[in-house]
């Protein structure tokens, strides 16, 4: 690939929008060190504006109760959480949800953690739950600080495991009556939905998207963001992990954005923002997959081509500590996380390091690379060289019966590209620094493969580890003659380079 640009060039905007939102597993498990210590890592080093988890108000969370008649309401666990998220500079992307048990209608549950899924037993009651939250946080918060945050009315409730039934008659109800009393404390407060399952076999059709739209313009229903959950397979649900999932093709965000994109624009909402609060390789959190090599590619070629179809794609999840269907059994699971349960940076979380070294102006692009420029004149050339699963990766067996190691085969391996930078404009001499990630630098996954997989990591292996999960670093000096650039590089299967480029 021969790259040839003028950087004295204007630029056009880059908006970040995939450092907008990322995904927690359960609130609760927000109150705990190793859960904390992760994110604060992930803030640190590539800073998200929102987090996104379930179980709001689950019982782990305490928040609502009744004695003697009374209901009564316990925000104190609910306050540590915000507490701690906003003291390192992320807000909360609200989900509302699930069922409190004593305010529940029935005992159906979805998780090992038993979320309750079904309606309120008193919608009176519900709105006042959602009334004293609303209430407490601006209380506690300040409105300024409210109305920054957005409130999303449950999860995935097309899907009767997430809520009874998949009633879309009473999801509407929860749904207006929830919208209704948030804006009635403020019709600043930002509330939306349906938050609606994968798309599946319905390529470029939202799970309830028409219906939804629909609905809330006939009722006039406040509506200001609409989200939903564009996983790239072709079943949308895979808990534990069973190998029934297929895959659709590398297109597949974009043809399910553009779906929605034209679905918005035919509606009453033509203008309403467009956040997609779960997305990831697949829906599955026993899915080994996640932890390979492969996520690093598959997060930058993505996210760089669905540019400006949607406002935010949140990335499920950033830590391993998540229950969905119990912990994993061993460090490397298929979870969904950016780090593993050690706290171990997987290719996850070095594709959205990457993602956050660019710039805000674009100055070129094209296939598997983009060059942009940082306001203090940096300029981030970002390089990958993706491979899709195999045609007939499909097949589940190959899935159930691949040891660590062997999920590669999955894939389509591409050879490794050449990229060749002609770059004119600079000074009479740059700093270059070069960051590279492929299955020998950075991957941990691939390192603890050759350990040997061990299912219990000592601390000795996890030292070695942690040296083997970061990316290989080193800087160059060259003097670039006629202000031109000069430089050629490989990316391995896999792979993504960062070339930092310094005029001195």
């Amino acid at each position: 690939m021969k790259i040839h640009t003028n950087l004295k060039q204007p630029g056009k905007p880059l908006t970040h929008y995939w450092r907008v939102c990322v995904g927690g597993g359960r609130v609760g498990e927000a109150l705990r060190a190793d859960f904390q210590k992760h994110l604060e890592m992930v803030q640190r080093e590539m800073p998200f504006q929102y987090i996104r988890m379930h179980g709001l108000f689950h019982e782990d969370m305490m928040v609502y109760r009744e004695e003697d008649g009374r209901h009564i309401t316990n925000w104190q666990y609910v306050d540590l959480v915000y507490d701690h998220w906003l003291s390192i500079g992320i807000r909360p992307f609200v989900e509302l949800g699930f069922m409190p048990y004593d305010l529940a209608s029935g005992d159906q549950t979805v998780f090992w953690w038993k979320g309750n899924i079904t309606p309120p037993k008193d919608w009176a009651r519900w709105e006042w739950l959602i009334e004293q939250y609303i209430h407490h946080i601006i209380e506690r918060y300040g409105l300024d600080e409210v109305r920054r945050w957005y409130f999303e009315v449950w999860n995935e409730p097309g899907l009767d495991i997430f809520w009874k039934d998949a009633d879309f008659a009473a999801y509407m109800e929860l749904y207006e009556r929830t919208a209704r009393t948030i804006k009635s404390i403020d019709s600043q407060l930002r509330v939306g939905g349906p938050a609606s399952h994968g798309f599946g076999d319905h390529v470029g059709v939202p799970p309830w998207g028409e219906e939804f739209l629909a609905a809330c313009a006939e009722r006039k229903l406040p509506l200001d963001f609409f989200s939903t959950h564009p996983y790239p397979t072709l079943y949308p649900v895979d808990l534990e992990g069973r190998g029934y999932m297929t895959w659709d093709g590398p297109d597949r965000l974009l043809v399910d954005a553009r779906g929605c994109d034209q679905l918005f624009r035919s509606s009453a909402y033509p203008n309403v923002e467009r956040h997609y609060t779960e997305w990831s390789s697949s829906p599955s959190p026993r899915d080994p997959v996640h932890d390979t090599a492969f996520l690093a590619s598959f997060i930058v070629d993505n996210n760089w081509r669905a540019r400006g179809l949607m406002d935010s794609l949140s990335f499920w999840v950033v830590s391993d500590i998540f229950e969905e269907c119990r912990q994993g059994d061993t460090p490397f699971h298929g979870g969904f996380g950016l780090v593993n349960i050690q706290g171990l940076k997987k290719a996850s979380y070095h594709g959205y390091w990457f993602l956050s070294r660019l710039g805000n102006d674009v100055l070129a692009e094209g296939d598997s690379y983009a060059i942009t420029r940082r306001s203090d004149g940096t300029l981030a050339v970002l390089m990958w060289n993706y491979c899709h699963y195999r045609d007939d990766a499909n097949d589940s067996r190959l899935l159930a019966s691949a040891k660590p190691g062997e999920i590669y085969g999955l894939f389509a391996m591409q050879p490794a590209r050449e990229f060749t930078l002609n770059l004119e404009g600079l000074g009479t001499s740059a700093r270059l620094q070069i960051t590279r990630f492929d299955r020998e630098h950075g991957s941990v996954y691939d390192a603890w493969v050759a350990m040997g997989t061990p299912q219990h990591i000592l601390p000795a292996d996890l030292d070695v580890l942690r040296r083997c999960m970061e990316l290989d670093v080193s800087v160059q000096r060259i003097a670039t003659p006629a202000n031109t650039l000069k430089w050629t590089t490989t990316v391995q299967p896999f792979g993504v380079t960062l070339l930092e480029i310094r005029s001195e």
